[in-house]
């Protein structure tokens, strides 16, 4: 299934902050008692403090050319930096945040998933003009994966175009791999996969 950008659910933030560009969630619904979610956000600076998700594993990647720094507890001692070039950051829900930004703007993308519900991998990949991939699905089993465009344009299976923001979902019943190949220099994919937790 095909998740255009313009279609994203958008969400401006309480504090004024940012806006949340909402790319897919279960169960789809207003609450808060999601099993998981992905979202774009534009950021603000100077910053802030995240919001809380209690139960909640979160994963953390910085999308536009900024710069990003986390402090973690409070204390000047834990400061994490990262940008376009990092790897993607996860985190408990639970921890005690606060961001700041030196540019204007800043778009991050960000996974989450209920502890108790499911699991997540995030993997960053970076493709230069003309170049392919190719996406294993075949051996997904229960797992939910998602292709998202951070940066550039790609081609999918079939001739579909994705561009910056656009997202693919890729249920349990997709029965081949998935062939990428970029369209522009310095394009950015991240893969998401959502594994159940099995009791």
């Amino acid at each position: 299934m095909l998740l255009r950008a313009n279609q994203h659910k958008q969400m401006a933030w309480k504090n004024g902050g940012g806006v949340t560009s909402e790319i897919a969630r279960a169960p789809n619904n207003e609450q808060e008692d999601f099993d998981w979610r992905l979202s774009i956000a534009q950021v603000k600076s100077p910053g802030g403090a995240f919001s809380v998700f209690p139960g909640i594993d979160r994963t953390l990647c910085v999308v536009s050319p900024n710069d990003l720094y986390l402090t973690l507890e409070g204390s000047s001692d834990n400061i994490i930096h990262l940008n376009q070039n990092s790897l993607p950051y996860s985190f408990a829900g639970e921890s005690l945040i606060t961001y700041q930004i030196q540019s204007e703007t800043l778009t991050d993308f960000n996974v989450m998933t209920r502890r108790t519900k499911f699991r997540h991998d995030v993997e960053h990949i970076k493709m230069e003009l003309k170049q392919e991939k190719k996406i294993n699905t075949l051996a997904c089993n229960e797992a939910i994966i998602f292709i998202i465009v951070g940066q550039g344009q790609v081609v999918a299976n079939d001739g579909i175009q994705m561009v910056i923001g656009d997202a693919l979902q890729i249920d349990q019943q997709h029965s081949s791999d998935i062939k990428i190949s970029a369209q522009a220099e310095n394009t950015q994919l991240y893969i998401v996969r959502l594994n159940p937790i099995l009791s």
